[in-house]
């Protein structure tokens, strides 16, 4: 497209609420601590966040296993790759340029996360969003983040379990009011 950057990935409304979701106090070092610990993808785990905080429901067992067979690929080739030479470079400042190194790979792994996100909303399944109360956004988000972590073979203990109701609730507050300023700025 003329006028546009090559690398310029295209704008979808799950990234610009992970974007604000993420930095949700308690919300990163949730999901780091749950990927880093148990394996599991923080764009997986804020796509279960955001199907249930925009009135999409909940992910049931199929969904989850075609996300994650449909993500792996790029998570294990690409981002995390990426991520482990950010965390490597993470306070060596040497050889001279290796901090300026890490910051050009946490763009590129920033990229790669958007690209991956991309590829999780092109797999969703379509679902109509609703109007639906709070509560119920939480709980399905909730759920879904369960079945994400059974789907991925994992049986979290009631610590974890804890830790995805949290980011849950988390994320679910105030985004129905977020998704609906960013879909009305969208109409003007």
């Amino acid at each position: 497209m003329p006028g546009r950057p090559v690398n310029e990935t295209p704008a979808h409304p799950f990234w610009d609420w992970s974007l604000e979701a993420y930095g949700r106090p308690g919300v990163e070092e949730i999901l780091l601590e749950l990927q880093d610990r148990l394996g599991l993808d923080v764009n997986l785990m804020l796509f279960a966040c955001w199907t249930g905080a925009t009135g999409r429901g909940r992910l049931t067992g199929s969904e989850w296993a075609r996300l994650i067979e449909g993500t792996a690929g790029w998570r294990e080739n690409v981002v995390a790759p990426l991520r482990a030479v950010r965390r490597h470079l993470k306070g060596h400042e040497d050889p001279p340029g290796a901090a300026a190194l890490r910051e050009r790979v946490k763009a590129l792994e920033l990229e790669a996360e958007h690209a991956g996100q991309l590829a999780i909303a092109g797999m969703a399944p379509d679902r109509t969003k609703a109007d639906i109360p709070l509560a119920q956004c939480i709980a399905d988000a909730g759920t879904s983040l369960e079945s994400y972590a059974a789907s991925a073979g994992l049986h979290p203990s009631e610590g974890d379990r804890a830790l995805l109701r949290s980011v849950a609730r988390s994320c679910c507050r105030g985004s129905q009011a977020q998704v609906r300023t960013t879909e009305h700025h969208r109409k003007m």
